[in-house]
């Protein structure tokens, strides 16, 4: 039996307060897990952006990694080998666009010595075979440095070389063929939910970097304002041939977009082997639910995976934990794998969503409706007013915040004792045990010309409303009311914000009349009314 930790995307930053809270309640969360199950962990692997820009003082960020390894291997049981290997933040100095740094990286593998295997100082030659000495594991270990770019702005990149790939190939031919093979990079190789449909997120960006990514880079390269497009590896497909032509079980582990996700892909041809891709949230970061830079907004809490590999069982489980409040140190956790090697193939078991525990309060009723009617300006879009309710079991939470979302320039205005104007986006601190109501003026588009002024050619002909639940909830609902003709073509979703799976939700159809309810709501999940703009 074999246990292997993955962490990925720490962004470690010795000047970040407040990210102590989130790495302390990761170290005590590996601890218990460890000490419960009286076992040690194997190997480390964590899969790139250690930190979270080259440019940090080396002595202060190596030094404070080192501290950070050392309490993870005491807690992992003290004899865990550690695999480490670069992500874009590793190099990068500065933001998105900006050139690239291998100081960092370099001083680290330095300053960690025989301590860890740190692979990605030998570029340009990219893969490298981790010796078998090093991680103990009965399975071929080839790490690689995806995040080598060098020309180009672009830093969130990666690329994937068939020639790296083949050379480290030849190296594991000898190994027993039934033996399966490790893979770990930074990048992924097919594109994550949620996280392919997005644009680039420059809110914080001056605004002539807005105006060219969002308006004249898509001029010339079609989509260029869409994140993904920056973000998976070059040569992605090329690689996953190459992973297939080897023959043997691949077990791909990889970070960079902060959700833990599973793929399987099989092979098609006779001798090719399957490849299973396994994706890690960030342990270091609380992600918020969307790209907006108001504080306090829903957030994905840190996680982790675990592996077991026992007689070719494969189990992976990815572990979510609290880091403030009364949810400090408390994890919850939700199967991604269940599979079995066979040969070069991985005979699956389907797992189920459901966590093991849940991570805050509980809520027993989420509610809002919402009243939409044309632009009292004149402009081809809606404004809407909003009533929400929001119902707690006990007394926590005691607070609920919502971020509230739409077009740049809109306003928000509340009403009752809490009367205010806020421009979008805006944080609403909502009642609890009561009702809030707000207004939102001119925020959300109406015709397919009007969205494609605001958001460019390739926006998508949709529009929608949305209620966001923080905690888990017992009923969920989302009303909307006066689409007109539009609301014969309305459908709804339910996503959840953890997986990145989003499903159908059928909505219930009233006379002027749109709802849609979730019962046994899960926390981080987003429910969602669409309909079709007008042209």
């Amino acid at each position: 039996m074999a246990n292997i930790v993955q962490l990925s995307d720490l962004h470690l930053d010795p000047g970040s307060s407040g990210q102590h809270a989130i790495l302390d309640s990761l170290v005590t969360v590996l601890e218990r897990r460890f000490a419960g199950m009286k076992r040690e962990a194997d190997v480390l692997v964590i899969t790139g952006d250690v930190f979270d820009t080259s440019s940090l003082p080396e002595r202060e960020a190596t030094e404070s990694f080192v501290s950070l390894h050392d309490r993870i291997l005491a807690a992992l049981g003290g004899r865990a080998r550690t695999v480490i290997v670069p992500g874009n933040h590793d190099r990068r100095r500065k933001g998105l666009l900006g050139p690239h740094g291998d100081m960092l990286f370099s001083a680290l593998r330095r300053t960690l010595g025989k301590r860890a295997y740190v692979h990605g100082c030998d570029v340009p030659f990219l893969a490298g075979v981790v010796p078998r000495a090093v991680h103990g594991l009965p399975m071929s270990f080839i790490a690689y440095d995806s995040t080598y770019l060098p020309s180009g702005l672009i830093s969130a990149g990666g690329i994937v070389r068939q020639e790296d790939l083949l050379r480290a190939g030849a190296q594991i031919e000898a190994d027993p063929p039934d033996d399966p093979l490790l893979f770990v990079l930074h990048h992924h190789l097919v594109p994550t939910p949620l996280t392919d449909v997005g644009s680039i997120d420059l809110a914080s960006a001056a605004g002539v970097l807005r105006w060219a990514v969002q308006r004249l880079l898509p001029r010339l390269i079609s989509n260029a304002d869409r994140e993904e497009l920056t973000m998976t590896a070059l040569g992605s497909g090329t690689a996953l041939s190459t992973l297939h032509e080897f023959g043997r079980a691949v077990l791909v582990l990889h970070g960079h977009k902060h959700y833990a996700t599973a793929r399987l892909l099989r092979g098609m041809v006779r001798t090719q082997g399957d490849v299973l891709i396994v994706s890690a949230g960030s342990a270091g970061t609380a992600e918020p639910w969307s790209p907006t830079t108001v504080g306090d907004v829903a957030r994905l809490w840190p996680s982790f995976n675990l592996l077991e590999t026992n007689d070719g069982e494969l189990r992976v489980e990815t572990v979510s934990f609290g880091y403030k409040g009364s949810s400090k140190s408390r994890c919850s956790q939700r199967s991604l794998v269940r599979a079995r090697q066979a040969g070069a193939t991985w005979e699956v078991e389907p797992v189920a969503l459901e966590p093991s525990e849940q991570v805050g309060p509980r809520l027993l009723l989420n509610r809002s409706e919402c009243t939409l009617s044309p632009c009292s300006s004149g402009r081809p879009r809606w404004d809407y007013t909003c009533k929400r309710q929001i119902v707690s079991h006990g007394d926590k939470p005691r607070r609920y915040a919502e971020t509230i979302e739409g077009i740049v320039g809109a306003k928000v205005f509340v009403e009752g004792a809490s009367a205010a104007t806020h421009a979008v986006p805006a944080r609403l601190a909502l009642e609890v045990g009561g009702t809030t109501r707000y207004r939102l003026n001119s925020g959300v588009c109406r015709t397919v010309e009007e969205s494609e002024r605001v958001y460019g050619r390739r926006a998508s002909p949709y529009e929608w409303l949305g209620i966001m639940n923080r905690y888990a909830c017992d009923e969920t609902t989302l009303v909307v009311e006066g689409l007109g003709d539009e609301a014969l073509h309305a459908f709804g979703s339910a996503t959840d914000l953890g997986t990145g799976i989003e499903q159908p939700l059928k909505l219930v159809r009233l006379p002027g009349r749109l709802e849609a309810t979730l019962r046994n709501c899960p926390a981080r999940t987003l429910l969602r009314i669409y309909w079709p703009l007008a042209r």
